[in-house]
């Protein structure tokens, strides 16, 4: 899909969130990824939701996306990442 069938329009705010195994280091290890990408004011930006028996957690990150590509190059590397159980 090419930048002019998507529906965003860009630069745009955009919560990228994954689904991690609760951890300090999976938490550090997806605000780096996305820190590389789009800098965002950790105590505004980020958002940790646990889930109910504590074992995961959902990481929703708001950052300024520029494009398409910007958005597929962070998803690509949070993908890659193996306390990433899934992403939204």
């Amino acid at each position: 899909m090419d930048e002019s069938t998507t529906p965003l329009e860009f630069p745009c705010r955009y919560p990228i969130k994954a689904m991690v195994r609760s951890s300090a280091e999976a938490r550090a290890a997806v605000l780096s990824v996305v820190a590389r990408h789009a800098p965002f004011d950790e105590a505004d930006a980020v958002r940790v939701r646990p889930s109910r028996n504590g074992r995961f957690e959902s990481l929703t990150v708001t950052v300024e996306a520029t494009s398409r590509a910007h958005l597929e190059q962070i998803y690509a590397e949070l993908r890659a990442l193996d306390p990433v159980v899934m992403m939204l």
